[in-house]
């Protein structure tokens, strides 16, 4: 159902988690999700892992370069057909570049910026590697939400690079879905409208989705991660945000009828 061998202009289609620990994360990762891994050595040292589920690659792991302060998280890509173009584009219309467009390996060209509101993401112009060869299903990337302070701000930003088509909520917090081709593409959510802590960053948050929610939690924390929150049921779904051993965050969704 969700395989895909290629992805529109502004389409999210790809995820990684960097981390602290990676040969600890992959194990955790094998056993709550299923996935298998192949190793690559990637030109500025190290080794990315990808995942697969079956023959198709679903996300990658890698540790945290040593020069660079973070802590654990999930990343997101987005596909886009000119990097250069999209990235004056970005700037163009109030986003930052917290790294320029380069090659990585014949994989593809990236970039990785920062929107208007504090969220980064990055930009990938695919050569061989076009993202996820699977999406939606069990045990697979599903979703992608801005957890934003100013998510109308946002959105009119991402639509201005990207054009993408907006769907309001029109009960609080308002939540904004979004459209590229009139597929489903990523959510926005207002941190402000919901009342949540001050401190909490603006950020790109990652969901998968899962068979059984419950069964899944039961894994996560026998393997030492935990659930940050209660599910919570929704019209697509039900979900949780889980922290795993390391402490990167992700979400886990029960999915309904996962759009393809």
């Amino acid at each position: 159902m969700g395989i895909r061998d290629s992805y529109e202009n502004g389409v999210f289609s790809w995820v990684d988690l960097m981390t602290s620990e990676p040969m600890e994360a992959k194990q955790f990762y094998t056993e709550l999700f299923g996935w298998t891994f192949q190793d690559m050595p990637m030109d500025t040292g190290g080794v990315y892992s990808m995942a697969f589920k079956g023959d198709r690659s679903v996300a990658a792991i890698s540790a945290i370069p040593p020069n660079m302060a973070m802590p654990p998280c999930w990343q997101t890509y987005i596909t886009v057909e000119d990097l250069e173009a999209t990235v004056q584009s970005w700037q163009d219309n109030g986003g930052s570049v917290e790294m320029a467009p380069f090659d990585v390996m014949d994989a593809g060209r990236m970039a990785v910026v920062k929107d208007p509101t504090g969220a980064v993401v990055s930009l990938w112009q695919a050569k061989s590697h076009i993202g996820a060869g699977l999406v939606n299903e069990v045990n697979t990337f599903c979703w992608t939400e801005l957890q934003t302070r100013g998510a109308d701000k946002a959105a009119e930003f991402y639509q201005a690079v990207f054009g993408w088509e907006l769907e309001v909520d029109e009960k609080p917090p308002n939540y904004i879905s979004t459209k590229v081709k009139g597929h489903y593409n990523c959510g926005m959510f207002d941190m402000n409208k919901a009342n949540l802590p001050a401190e909490i960053p603006s950020t790109w948050a990652v969901y998968f989705n899962v068979a059984n929610l419950d069964e899944s939690l039961a894994i996560v924390n026998r393997l030492g991660g935990k659930a940050l929150m209660e599910p919570i049921d929704i019209e697509p779904g039900r979900f949780t945000t889980i922290m795993d051993p390391q402490g990167a965050t992700v979400a886990l969704m029960q999915a309904n009828n996962p759009d393809d």
